[in-house]
């Protein structure tokens, strides 16, 4: 299940490069999947509890993860994403901010407030703003 939920996303919320990209909308791309398929951190997180070490198909995901770190390099050879943090570090940072706000929804509701249309616009924004000010290059 988990695989394909993972082919889905692929598709859904592609990424090239961010030299050429904007990390922002990307993360606010990834939160809009999110929301509309939280099932997909959920079973992220079943899974981290289930396996201690490899997980089923880590070889196939590392290459799947190895695109959106290329991206990141990308970007820093590029100037236009920072070099202070590691891509992968950089990567996994941007994926939690955009994530986060499915995985625990009665979290984001008990420090942001409703669920209603205009939070969840507010929360995108604020990821969007915090992915590029998180990937900035000095």
């Amino acid at each position: 299940m988990l695989r394909t939920e993972l082919a889905k996303v692929e598709q859904a919320v592609p990424i090239i490069s961010f030299a050429v990209e904007d990390i922002g909308e990307y993360a606010g791309r990834a939160y809009d999947y999110h929301c509309e398929h939280p099932e997909l951190s959920r079973l992220m997180r079943w899974e981290g509890l289930i396996f201690d070490g490899e997980v089923p198909d880590e070889k196939q995901r590392r290459e799947y993860y190895g695109y959106k770190i290329q991206a990141v390099v990308d970007g820093q050879r590029q100037g236009t994403v920072t070099r202070t943090l590691e891509p992968g570090h950089l990567v996994f940072l941007v994926l939690a901010l955009a994530g986060w706000w499915s995985a625990v929804p009665q979290v984001a509701r008990m420090l942001t407030g409703s669920d209603d249309l205009q939070e969840q616009a507010r929360r995108r924004a604020s990821i969007v703003e915090a992915a590029r000010r998180l990937a900035s290059s000095p």
